[in-house]
């Protein structure tokens, strides 16, 4: 049997495992912006915000760095989550609602 360097690295190659997580306990907003996708112009559907008080349509991240608060646990961190929203369609009306996030987010 032939001992190879890739065979030695896959033999001593460790495992990584990584979790992370970010509790954002309410959510900072709702609207129709996207600063990645649809910069000073309103985005095609909605989406619910997490975060930093800094977030705009326009936002880049000094703009979040410079907001006053944040949704989120931890308060040094000026990140910013978006998600388009879950809806609920009522069966008997035909009409949509906007599912609240009980408890917030966790990212």
């Amino acid at each position: 049997m032939k001992f190879t360097a890739a065979t030695a690295a896959a033999v001593l190659a460790g495992s990584a495992e990584a979790f992370w997580r970010m509790e954002c306990r309410g959510r900072s907003g709702l609207a129709r912006i996207d600063p990645l996708v649809n910069p000073g112009v309103a985005s095609a559907h909605a989406h619910t915000i997490f975060g930093s008080s800094g977030f705009t349509e326009t936002s880049d991240s000094d703009d979040l760095l410079a907001g006053d608060c944040t949704s989120c646990a931890v308060k040094e961190d000026k990140s910013a989550y978006w998600t388009p929203p879950l809806y609920f369609k009522s069966a008997a009306t035909g009409q949509y609602k906007i599912v609240e996030q009980m408890g917030g987010m966790l990212s």
